[in-house]
């Protein structure tokens, strides 16, 4: 498997791209609607420039890792070790955002062998869906509608009377118990496509012997993450909702659809803001008990807004303008916090601390929309800050304040200790000042 050249979040580096590349990029920005890297001229030579998605692209040959920027000057004994820090810390922020199968004495290991974070999630998925499709496939009662020469189930006997030239078949339908559904229906189609994409030997052969036990489940043509949503999942089966996280994590990234005729490029990628809120949101639900204050445990915890976003004006007999802030807090008709997560740089220079207006306006209209007396915007603490950013601004003529606050996430997440400091700083970002 070739190396892969690794970049950071906006760095650039030298890179020999051709006139093939630059089609390539427009592929995957046409594709993803967004530019994941960005062909650039720099001191008169050919570059390539990350954005604001971290993933992995693959240009023809040549793969492209990106990181979050966070680590990017972070002090290490080497690149090496800094890269598979980033990769290993990136692996575990997607578990609690997205509640992946990663299991610690696992993943070490893996880092060890690559760097490259798409082939350890597919990893990933090939091993935890070949233990769970060992322990018995998941098979239910599917309604059967064909046309046979055998007369069996329910017979359509209007449909068999409208078609005299059919009178030696009938019409009938049937229920099976089979592993032909849609759920795994979604595995099949992953595994097919991860098949083809990855260059790992052992990840090729686990999904090969995949692709092999699944062939009595039908490989639809096409699927997108709405395909996997978790409402398919019953009590039945729970247990496959972490591979079925994980599956629609690489719908999600578009690798799959880009995939599916041409397999010289393909991007698999993520907006790092999406994922910073996600994995607060997931890693606040998880240690609720530590980190939440008594005037917070007994709310209703609301990510994304869920069931709780507002409207700003009507037009009309039409709403307009909805807000929907990160996370919610609800205690019956009052929201005691409101949070917001933003994955910027903060500047302790600036008399506003670098918030931007923008920002500051959309805070300033959720406090007021929610009539919430506290508004918390979190950030990322960055590297060579002298330490963690608090600070509360009042907003005028009222008691309502926006209150700003930045986390360290230069921590081992694997660590019990590391985990105890990061949940101590949340406890103190959410407490009331």
């Amino acid at each position: 498997m070739s190396k892969s050249l690794t970049l950071f979040e906006h760095e650039w580096q030298p890179f020999a791209w051709t006139d093939g590349d630059l089609a390539l990029l427009e592929r995957l920005r046409l594709s993803t609607k967004t530019d994941v890297l960005k062909a650039t001229i720099r001191k008169g030579k050919g570059a390539i420039q990350a954005m604001q998605h971290v993933g992995v692209v693959r240009l023809g040959n040549r793969t492209i890792q990106v990181l979050p920027k966070i680590y990017q000057s972070r002090d290490a004994e080497s690149e090496e070790l800094k890269t598979k820090e980033a990769t290993a810390n990136l692996l575990r922020m997607l578990a609690y955002a997205g509640e992946l199968p990663v299991r610690e004495h696992e993943l070490a290991p893996l880092i060890r062998q690559t760097d490259n974070w798409f082939e350890i999630l597919t990893r990933l998925f090939a091993t935890h869906l070949r233990e769970e499709w060992q322990r018995g496939a998941y098979r239910n009662y599917q309604t059967i509608e064909e046309v046979s020469p055998v007369l069996k189930g329910k017979w359509d006997i209007d449909e068999y009377l409208k078609r005299p030239e059919r009178r030696y078949v009938f019409s009938v339908s049937y229920d099976e118990f089979t592993a032909d559904n849609q759920l795994n229906r979604v595995f099949r189609f992953v595994v097919e496509r991860l098949w083809k994409l990855t260059r790992d030997y052992d990840n090729r052969q686990m999904l090969g012997e995949l692709r092999q036990w699944l062939e009595e489940v039908t490989l639809v043509a096409q699927l997108t993450a709405r395909d996997a949503n978790p409402s398919q999942l019953t009590r039945l089966n729970d247990r496959y909702r972490p591979l079925l996280n994980l599956a629609r994590v690489f719908l999600d990234g578009g690798a799959l659809q880009m995939a599916a005729g041409d397999l010289s490029t393909f991007a698999f990628v993520f907006d790092m803001n999406q994922l910073f809120e996600k994995f607060i949101a997931g890693f606040v639900h998880r240690h609720a008990g530590e980190i939440l204050p008594d005037e917070l445990r007994d709310c209703d915890f609301l990510p994304q807004s869920r069931g709780a976003s507002r409207y700003l004006a009507e037009r009309g007999q039409r709403k307009v303008f909805q807000t929907k802030p990160d996370i919610v807090f609800r205690d019956g008709l009052r929201f005691p916090l409101l949070v917001d997560t933003k994955y910027k740089s903060l500047d302790e220079r600036d008399r506003k601390l670098g918030v931007s207006q923008a920002d500051f306006y959309q805070m300033h209209a959720y406090a007021h929309r929610y009539r919430c007396k506290r508004v918390l915007l979190l950030y990322p603490q960055t590297v060579g800050a002298s330490g963690s950013v608090r600070a509360c601004f009042k907003l005028e003529e009222c008691e309502h304040t926006v209150e700003v606050s930045s986390i360290n996430l230069f921590i081992d997440f694997s660590r019990k200790a590391d985990r105890q400091k990061f949940i101590t700083e949340l406890r103190t970002s959410f407490s009331q000042e």
